[in-house]
């Protein structure tokens, strides 16, 4: 971790945020400045990460007008991004007020949505109980410093290779494990960015342009805006369960014990960028390989497994092709349902590589909203149907 003031931060109020980062050991990386202080250009340039909080005038909040457009954190973010240019790291947008400034309900799992609609990678909330903002910040501003310090090396990769070097470098995908060949072609396939040559402005006044920003800020915005928030060549835990067909409270309960499932499942897991953004993550391709080295006959299986997880008690799905079920907003639950009781379902803000979320059809038919977000192909089945005693 860097210990370096490498995350501008824009407040009139910063000490609740500031006082977050020293619970964790992270406050000397924040320089933070009022909104129309000067001094904070020079730190602009060099930073890993921008923070701005939304309401640089509590009134605001209470009696908004025009006035005030010119002075919240997206204005002053907006007046960043034209000094520094295509040159710039992330950007969040901080506030107790997330609601009030957006103008729409926040749900924590839609965040990358709102982020990409307001011109900013993350939004997160401010207020005092919130542990986990502050961790999301230093967690996107050490992935920026490590794919700063990569931006050379990925920049020579030859195109056959890059998306190896990316995932090698990067994401640490383990080299030696036999499936990562498999983890490699799953990188390529959700497309991620590319370093390109930086064509900027020369500005009288303007800082000097780090060329291999641009690529850290695409990759980090790949990654939680496609990457983390669906189900990709990165999984977590209530995919693993699926895909093992063992219940989420028997497998969580199998990891935090020393059972032979959790030394496999360390192997495989995710120690890359942003490795503890929104939670752990394990390599689909690994799950995958591990899953496929067990038993194909039900009772063989049953056995391998109750070896894998003791001392801890097996519970197995007693479901036939097991999914992770989605509520109305297309949210991942913890809920899991047999594939007849469920249809695909998706939204423009749905990856084109990402596989669709499973919707319940009874949920679908009693939400005419919903029931848009169901793919063409399984409308059929929302369709009422009726037994011999229940006919229309």
């Amino acid at each position: 971790m860097t210990t370096m003031q490498d995350i501008l931060y824009i407040d009139d109020a910063p000490q609740e945020l500031l006082t977050l980062a020293k619970f964790i050991g992270a406050d000397e990386r924040f320089a933070d400045f009022e909104p129309a202080d000067p001094a904070a250009t020079r730190a602009a340039a060099r930073a890993n990460l921008w923070v701005f909080d939304f309401y640089n005038d509590d009134s605001q909040r209470t009696n908004p007008d025009l006035n005030g457009v010119s002075t919240n954190g997206l204005s002053v973010f907006q007046q960043f991004r034209l000094l520094v240019g295509d040159a710039r790291p992330p950007a969040v947008l901080v506030s107790n007020h997330l609601p009030d400034a957006l103008g729409v309900e926040v749900l924590p799992a839609r965040r990358h949505v709102l982020a990409e609609q307001v011109g900013v990678e993350w939004i997160a909330p401010k207020a005092g109980n919130e542990e986990d903002s502050i961790r999301e910040i230093v967690s996107l501003a050490d992935g920026t410093a490590r794919l700063n310090k990569l931006g050379a090396r990925l920049r020579e990769s030859p195109p056959a290779e890059y998306s190896t070097d990316l995932a090698r470098l990067a994401l640490k995908l383990p080299q030696r494990a036999r499936w990562s060949a498999a983890a490699v072609r799953n990188v390529a396939e959700w497309r991620p960015p590319v370093w390109v040559a930086l064509q900027t402005a020369n500005k009288r006044g303007a800082p000097p342009v780090r060329h291999d920003v641009r690529l850290a800020r695409d990759v980090i915005s790949w990654m939680i805006r496609h990457v983390l928030p669906y189900s990709s060549f990165l999984v977590r835990e209530r995919h693993l369960a699926v895909r093992l067909r063992v219940t989420l409270s028997c497998l969580k309960e199998a990891l935090a014990t020393e059972t032979e499932l959790s030394k496999l499942l360390n192997k495989v897991r995710y120690d890359g960028i942003l490795q503890d953004f929104d939670g752990a993550r394990w390599w689909a391709a690994g799950v995958d390989d591990i899953d496929w080295g067990l038993p194909r006959s039900r009772s063989e299986r049953t056995t391998a497994l109750g070896r894998l997880v003791h001392p801890v008690k097996l519970v197995e799905l007693d479901l036939t092709d097991p999914v992770v079920v989605s509520d109305a907003d297309l949210v991942e639950t913890d809920e899991v349902a047999g594939i007849a009781e469920c249809v695909r379902a998706a939204d423009e803000h749905f990856p084109a590589q990402a596989a669709p979320a499973w919707v319940r059809i009874v949920a679908a038919r009693e939400d005419k909203s919903l029931a848009r977000k169901v793919r063409l192909e399984d409308q059929a089945d929302l369709e009422p149907r009726f037994d011999e005693d229940n006919e229309p």
